[in-house]
């Protein structure tokens, strides 16, 4: 009988690697620390921070109140990102110094979770999180319909604590672990078999997630891979995250860094990124890859 070891998931010191000299993470809490340096993205010595990290004490940088426009039904599908449904009335957006909500981006959802104001100890729901430029901005429902004490409540400088829960952990656990699936899979299909990856969605437990590629497999083809990454994992090869100053004018040139496989690192980001960060997630031995 096979018996496996499952050990209580933990985040090596080693994990991220900031490689640039120039790059310093905000110390000001009334800057919003960029997204690619979050607290929920960073494993850095001397600052808090671990993609396991499930709650963090911050403060507000700054809160506006949106309306939420109409669902667009043209987008569901299986190639797009899995999004919560936003509520009618307006909601808050609240950026925060510092956050372990991770904003929708890189083809990963966003996590839900919750913000809880350290003057009275109220408890605001995050719906949702995502990337304004180079910011992450919480969508944060408003209690009651009173836009104006909601405002209040989350005026500039206010201390909070900003946390996942149990269902937004595990939600978490769940995206991180199938986008680094995601990298292992694309890339031994490249490297083994020459089959790119076209795109690819990450869809929330239990709908299941694709990966498109340019032509069907044979089931040795689906075999040979599935053995190898098999492989990899139970070798438990290291991953880690560089994590380095983005070069925008090279980004525009189409100038960009190539991998050994003439894979573009960089290349096809969002023409609103302005968050001057870049990463490149690396599996040892295996890939590099934006």
């Amino acid at each position: 009988m096979a018996t496996a070891i499952l050990l209580h998931p933990s985040t090596p010191h080693d994990y991220h690697r900031i490689i640039s000299s120039e790059l310093v993470i905000p110390s000001d809490p009334q800057i919003s620390i960029p997204v690619g340096i979050l607290a929920c993205q960073r494993k850095y010595i001397g600052l808090i921070g671990d993609p396991l990290l499930r709650s963090l004490d911050t403060s507000v940088v700054s809160c506006t109140v949106v309306q939420p426009p109409p669902a667009d039904k043209k987008k569901s599908g299986k190639k797009t990102v899995s999004a919560p449904v936003l509520p009618e009335e307006p909601v808050l957006h609240v950026q925060l110094h510092d956050t372990v909500i991770f904003p929708e981006g890189g083809g990963q959802p966003t996590d839900i979770g919750t913000v809880t104001l350290k003057v009275d100890g109220s408890s605001w729901q995050v719906l949702q999180a995502k990337r304004h430029g180079g910011h992450a901005v919480h969508y944060i429902r408003i209690k009651d319909g009173d836009l104006e004490a909601a405002v209040r409540a989350f005026s500039p400088g206010a201390q909070v604590t900003v946390a996942l829960g149990e269902e937004g952990y595990e939600r978490r656990y769940d995206h991180m672990s199938m986008h680094t699936s995601q990298h292992l899979l694309s890339a031994l299909l490249e490297s083994r078999l020459n089959i790119p990856t076209l795109s690819w969605s990450l869809t929330s437990y239990p709908s299941p997630c694709y990966v498109e590629i340019p032509r069907g497999m044979t089931p040795d083809e689906i075999l040979s891979i599935q053995t190898e990454a098999n492989r990899l994992v139970f070798e438990g090869r290291k991953v880690h995250v560089e994590v380095d100053e983005l070069n925008h004018e090279q980004e525009r040139s189409g100038e960009v860094a190539k991998t050994e496989t003439g894979r573009a690192i960089g290349k096809a980001l969002p023409d609103d990124y302005t968050g001057g960060i870049k990463r490149v997630i690396v599996i040892d031995g295996v890939d590099r890859n934006p």
